[in-house]
Order: structure tokens, then C-alpha cells, then sequence
């Protein structure tokens, strides 16, 4: 087996499976995942797309971790996304994935739609602030209008078996960089959702987040 493909299995392994006999540990709140019509480092959350007769719309969705305050574990600055938990989920449109596009040299252990159980050994790195953790081609049924895209807290599955971070609230999960020793380190990730065809009042783009943040735990800290 090719080292990059053991090493990234050891990172799910991690993340998607949790780890047991305490190889984990519970960070806190770090960051959101920004759902969002363009790969950044440009955030769009809000995007407008007539139907087409018998297709309906299709759209280009990504998943954008950002809003990281420059922190270090283990002597290093946490500079990439080693391995994540999340769940797609899509309110007010009957949908479909048409493809799913993962980093380079990533694992994913996700079956279910939508859900992701990704790793990466040297990490999703961060490029002006922003790591792209997933993009999506979806196609949305009819003539889909007042539709959200938002994250499943459901699928976090690996979150009941990280002590601390079960009854959190918690959105999504992730840890850094198999490469910078920075894996047994979890954390959680709040959300902003993306909205298309939105009729009503301006929406919503407050991030949804978990309760207890990295700061309150003390097992990180600001590099100076």
C-alpha cells in the first residue's frame, strides 16, 4: 500500500472512526464551513439560477473552511485540514449529487448522501484564510425556489465517542495534519448555509455554531 493512501486511513481513521481509548481529544468550537457558490477565496452565499424545462437547476456548491484565527498546537501553526466530519443536506428541493469533488490525494469513508468522512495526511491547506474541503455539482428538481443548503449535525457520527464534544451542538468536526503531528486534536466547525432562488427577506448568514469555544479549553493559543 502507497504511503500517502496508509497514512491518509490512519487520518479517518481518526476523525471518521474517533479513535477510541482516549487518541482523541475535544478542542472546542474552531472556524466555520462556508457553503458557497464559488471556491473562494470569494464567498458567495446567495445565488439566483433559472430552471431548465425537464432538468430544473444546476449548481456548483462548495464547502469552504475559513474564520481560523492564527492558532498553534504542538509548536505549529494549524495550517491545513487533516481529516473532517460533515453532512450535506438541502431543504426545499427534491436533489441529486451529480459528482463530488475531494482534494487531491484525500480518503473519504462517507457512504450515506452527503455525508463526508474525509482525510488527508498533509492536509487541506489554508490559502488566504480559506481551505476548500469539498465541492459538489448538485441538481436541483422542478423549479426550485426558497431552497437552503446547510449542514446535517447528524452526520457527525464520530462526535458521541470524543469525550466533550457530545451535547455541543456541534456542526461538523475536523483536525489538523497527520504531517505536522497535529491529528488527536478535535474540533468543531460551525456553518453558514447557502440559499438559491430566495424569495423572502434578506437571509439568514449568521454562522451556525456549537456551544464551548477553543479559548475556553486552553489547548491551543494564539501565535504572537
Amino acid at each position: 500500500m502507497h504511503r500517502w493512501i496508509r497514512n491518509s486511513i490512519v487520518t479517518v481513521a481518526f476523525v471518521a472512526l474517533a479513535a477510541t481509548a482516549g487518541a482523541s481529544t475535544w478542542g472546542g468550537q474552531l472556524g466555520n464551513i462556508h457553503l458557497s457558490f464559488t471556491e473562494g477565496p470569494g464567498i458567495e452565499h446567495v445565488l439566483s439560477s433559472e430552471p431548465l424545462p425537464k432538468v430544473g437547476v444546476i449548481v456548483d456548491l462548495y464547502a469552504l473552511m475559513t474564520d481560523v484565527p492564527p492558532v498553534v498546537h504542538n509548536h505549529e501553526r494549524i495550517l491545513s485540514v487533516g481529516g473532517y466530519e460533515l453532512q450535506l443536506a438541502v431543504e426545499g428541493a427534491e436533489w441529486k449529487i451529480l459528482k463530488t469533488d475531494l482534494p487531491d490525494l484525500s480518503v473519504n469513508a462517507g457512504i450515506e448522501k452527503g455525508c463526508l468522512y474525509v482525510g488527508k495526511y498533509n492536509g487541506m491547506k489554508f490559502v488566504d484564510g480559506v481551505a476548500q474541503l469539498a465541492h459538489w455539482r448538485l441538481q436541483l428538481l422542478g423549479e426550485p425556489e426558497n431552497v437552503v443548503f446547510r449542514l446535517d449535525p447528524a452526520g457527525v457520527n464520530s462526535c458521541v465517542l470524543v469525550e466533550g464534544c457530545d451535547g455541543t451542538g456541534t456542526q461538523a468536526i475536523w483536525t489538523g495534519s497527520g504531517a505536522s503531528n497535529q491529528v488527536g486534536l478535535v474540533f468543531g466547525a460551525g456553518y453558514v448555509p447557502a440559499y438559491l432562488n430566495w424569495t423572502g427577506e434578506d437571509p439568514d448568514l449568521t454562522p451556525v455554531r456549537g456551544e464551548v469555544e477553543w479559548h475556553e479549553l486552553g489547548l491551543i493559543a494564539l501565535d504572537d
